[in-house]
């Protein structure tokens, strides 16, 4: 009992030391740990059969030397384990390689979120600009569609609702105000020209008896009616009549309705239905030129 009493002593000792270590952060994590566990596991077993036995006689010196060497032996493996260095704090980790590339990616992100912006935008732009050539053409497409019904002297209503619609609302008076029944020909005016001559120099002769300068030459032609047909120089309205045929027979017409102006009035009368349809027909010209222009510098 004595021998297990010491024993026990010293295997308490050894395994509250050993606690201590353990709370403290102080226990290895190599093979001493596992060394002083099997010794400690043979002294209990040794202890357990020594207390089965039944009483021995007193010790002996040898016995006592045991145990005193086997003391001696635990005090020595707890004191080298506590004069062990406490296991090293975990090393600082240097970061700046991760910060390095999370500001590679965050300028990444930055540079990929203006490029697409930039797609949207050219998006816009080539939407807008589609849209803008797609008006454009068919702003074009009315013009010359109000062109040859302007030749052809067929209405033109539904072109110039297409010019409105288009953002053209502030479309010529000369082609707004001849859209329903569209304008007389150049063919038309030429063809009517003569008889409207003769009309108006019957009118200046009946007028003035002496315009053709009297004489048998001025009684028979205010007799036959006759004209000259052929442009000659001259301010009497024979003359006049003359140059402004010869005008509208080269399509001229500005110039025949610049003629057909310097006439009396007395003249002017049997021409009034022509010089309006020419007149009309004049300024629907004027103002597709006009329009013409203004889509050209848009």
């Amino acid at each position: 009992m004595l021998f297990g009493g010491i024993i026990a002593g010293g295997i308490g000792f050894a395994v509250a030391e050993y606690d201590l270590l353990e709370q403290a952060g102080l226990r290895p994590a190599d093979s001493s740990q596992s060394s002083l566990t099997d010794t400690i596991a043979a002294q209990e077993a040794r202890i357990k059969a020594l207390e089965e036995t039944d009483p021995a006689p007193a010790p002996t010196d040898d016995a006592l030397q045991e145990v005193q060497a086997l003391v001696a032996e635990l005090a020595t493996r707890v004191d080298d384990l506590g004069s062990r260095p406490a296991a090293e704090a975990p090393a600082p980790v240097d970061t700046s390689a991760f910060e390095e590339e999370l500001a590679a990616l965050q300028s990444s992100v930055e540079t990929q979120r203006d490029e697409i912006q930039r797609l949207l935008d050219n998006a816009l732009s080539v939407e807008e600009a589609t849209a803008q050539a797609a008006q454009a053409a068919t702003l074009q497409s009315a013009l010359g569609r109000i062109v040859s019904a302007v030749t052809t002297g067929q209405p033109f209503e539904a072109e110039i609702a297409d010019l409105k619609a288009n953002g053209i609302q502030e479309v010529p008076p000369a082609l707004a105000d001849t859209a329903a029944t569209g304008v007389v020909t150049a063919a038309n005016l030429q063809d009517r020209f003569p008889d409207a001559a003769r009309a108006s120099l019957a009118a200046a002769r009946a007028a003035s008896p002496d315009v053709d300068g009297g004489g048998i030459g001025g009684f028979f032609k205010q007799q036959l009616g006759a004209r000259s047909v052929a442009p000659r120089d001259g301010d009497d309205p024979d003359a006049i009549l003359s140059r402004a045929e010869a005008a509208m027979r080269d399509g001229r017409l500005a110039d025949a309705l610049a003629e057909v102006k310097a006439l009396p009035p007395e003249a002017q009368e049997p021409l009034s239905e022509w010089l309006s349809d020419a007149q009309a027909r004049h300024d629907a010209q004027d103002a597709v030129q006009t329009l013409t222009q203004r889509l050209t510098a848009n």
